[in-house]
């Protein structure tokens, strides 16, 4: 096995384990919330004003509630007329909740709906907070009256959490998933990797390795974000990717600047790279700009038949007919005697 199969099959053996640890990891986060998703799957149990005279002498001493999430039956439902408003971009408003009274046994229990609740309720009990508090007893307010309520507040939007998570393990699975998946298609035999793939066609696989190898040790040139730029190559070893390219087949090579925003709005620097496109695929190597500006003239030095900069009428040509670009730009190189 060459050097470069060996490469592409350990980066691609890493990609697959590290899809069993991610599975590993979401399995085990699940497993370690087993009560809560029986109580997604199948609701809350029954309870009474016994859970809640316990769950209110809890909260009182800052202690957890013993029954966090429990279904109740009560009297009347009012609206307490507060509400939770969302806003969105500062100006756009939605009640996405409202805060209604339920009589259970002699007391009330609060209870946040998005809609008025009926008598039987299920949700998740936890203390009262402290704003929905004083909204609901403002000062000079009867102690009478507040003893009356539970300092408790029942949510019935209880499984929004285990939608979220189970939005994030499908994606986690799913990306992951498709990584390992085509890694273990090279694995097996069925596809090669793009960078094998790409080297055979350079001619005899075991000659371009040892190349590449030599390269590697004693014609190194630059490096910057797990790529290396040598004497005839540039090669990506990251973690868990890996890729190749001869500078003989390079046709363009120019720079990208992105500026940077945090959320769309404030200024958070320019990232650069060194753009490099080759006949048999493209490399986007990052870096400070200095060094991609290094990358750049490495890059113009070992191949001068290729466009240098950018510009719209390059980039219209590149993106209009990508062979016409190689074969205009190959025909240049033998023009040069390369």
């Amino acid at each position: 096995m060459t050097w470069i199969e060996r490469t592409a099959r350990q980066k691609s053996i890493g990609q697959v384990v590290l899809f069993l640890v991610v599975t590993a990891i979401v399995i085990w986060i699940y497993a370690e919330n087993a009560s809560y998703w029986r109580v997604f799957l199948f609701g809350p149990p029954p309870g009474g004003a016994a859970q809640l005279d316990a769950a209110a002498t809890a909260t009182d001493s800052y202690k957890p509630v013993a029954t966090p999430y429990l279904t109740v039956t009560g009297g009347k439902v009012l609206s307490t007329g507060v509400q939770e408003v969302t806003t969105y971009e500062g100006f756009i408003h939605h009640v996405s909740a409202g805060y209604y009274a339920m009589l259970v046994g002699d007391r009330v229990l609060i209870v946040k709906s998005g809609k008025t609740p009926e008598t039987t309720v299920g949700g998740e009990l936890g203390a009262m907070p402290l704003d929905l508090k004083t909204e609901l007893f403002p000062e000079g307010t009867d102690p009478v009256v507040i003893a009356q309520v539970y300092p408790l507040l029942l949510n019935t939007n209880y499984r929004e959490s285990g939608w979220v998570g189970i939005f994030w393990g499908v994606l986690a699975e799913a990306i992951f998933g498709f990584f390992a998946w085509r890694s273990w298609m090279r694995l097996t035999g069925h596809v090669d990797h793009p960078a094998v793939k790409r080297a055979r066609a350079w001619g005899n696989l075991e000659v371009t390795s040892a190349n590449v190898e030599r390269d590697l040790q004693t014609a190194v040139k630059a490096k910057s974000k797990g790529w290396t730029l040598t004497q005839d190559y540039a090669v990506k070893r990251k973690l868990l990717s890996f890729d190749l390219f001869r500078l003989e087949n390079l046709v363009w090579a120019h720079k990208k600047a992105v500026k940077r925003r945090v959320y769309y709005i404030i200024p958070a620097g320019t990232g650069y790279a060194a753009m490099l496109c080759f006949s048999d695929g493209n490399a986007e190597i990052d870096g400070k700009q200095k060094k991609v500006d290094e990358l750049l003239t490495l890059a113009g030095e070992r191949a001068p038949w290729a466009a240098k900069g950018y510009s719209d009428e390059l980039q219209r040509a590149y993106g209009k007919s990508k062979d016409g670009f190689v074969a205009e730009v190959m025909k240049r190189k033998r023009e040069m005697g390369r």
